[in-house]
């Protein structure tokens, strides 16, 4: 019986093809991701300092002026990731046009919840779909030459008023996109531990939840993924919504029901079980 290829022939099938050439594909694919990083932080950076002045000195009122500096940054994403689709490096897809599930309306604002495999997956869901703000880090929110286009744009730095400010987006007619496991899911599989926060802003808002599988075939941009270690084949990560669920006031027992859940549809070990072990 012919064993499944392992994880870094799926990653990497070119090797044996190529022979020595294979060297200099893995330096071209290395190069022209990192160019991609390169432009994009640029090009967020010239917007900041050059653009989102006049996008808040055009007439109109906070709520419109957000609007406007969120369409300019969700532009920036779709071009950002046509490149990357073009170079044939990573495409974001999904076979919804809105993240909604079941009988949840279209103009209902939403707490997105999904997990986090790879760099991209922030940049990928607001690209794919419209009016998605992000709780950032705070790293990238007070970094001074990108903090005016991060705040500008609606996205929400962790923080004290964070839970206030998250309500106000959602009451403005955002959706809300939350990652529960805080940072990047760890490499080769499983999920970090979740945090109550997305659910908890969900009961005080009063919205539904909204559960995205998030799947990158191949793995890419993940922890332990840097750009030099890019896969042969383009990664094709998608965004499915599978669950619409019912915001609880017990945010700490909903929390862990969906950490369940997120294991069990993904595959891996119930989480209690990992926990007793530990």
């Amino acid at each position: 019986m012919t064993e499944p290829p392992s994880l870094s022939e799926r990653m990497y099938p070119w090797k044996r093809r190529l022979g020595p050439l294979y060297w200099l594909y893995r330096g071209w694919r290395g190069a022209t991701t990192g160019l991609c990083f390169v432009a994009f932080w640029g090009g967020a950076v010239i917007l900041a300092w050059l653009g989102i002045p006049w996008l808040w000195l055009w007439p109109g009122s906070r709520a419109q002026k957000r609007r406007r500096t969120h369409a300019a940054m969700r532009l920036g994403f779709k071009l950002f990731h046509g490149i990357m689709h073009a170079l044939r490096l990573y495409h974001p897809r999904s076979p919804v046009a809105l993240p909604r599930f079941g009988d949840v309306p279209a103009d209902q604002p939403c707490v997105l919840v999904a997990n986090h495999p790879s760099l991209c997956d922030v940049t990928s869901i607001a690209s794919l779909f419209p009016n998605v703000v992000a709780v950032a880090r705070p790293s990238l929110a007070n970094f001074p030459l990108l903090r005016w286009l991060v705040r500008g744009m609606g996205f929400v730095p962790v923080g004290v008023h964070m839970l206030e400010e998250c309500q106000e987006r959602l009451r403005s007619g955002f959706d809300l996109l939350v990652f529960p496991e805080g940072t990047r899911s760890p490499f080769g599989g499983g999920l970090q531990v979740f945090h109550r926060g997305a659910f908890e802003i969900a009961a005080r808002a009063g919205v539904p939840i909204i559960l995205l599988e998030l799947t990158c075939v191949p793995p890419a941009l993940g922890k332990r993924l840097p750009i030099w270690k890019h896969p042969d084949h383009q990664a094709i990560l998608t965004v499915e919504p599978f669950a619409a669920i019912s915001p609880s006031r017990d945010s700490r027992a909903l929390c862990r029901e969906i950490e369940r859940r997120y294991h069990q549809i993904l595959g891996y070990p119930d989480p209690a079980a990992r926990r007793e072990v530990t």
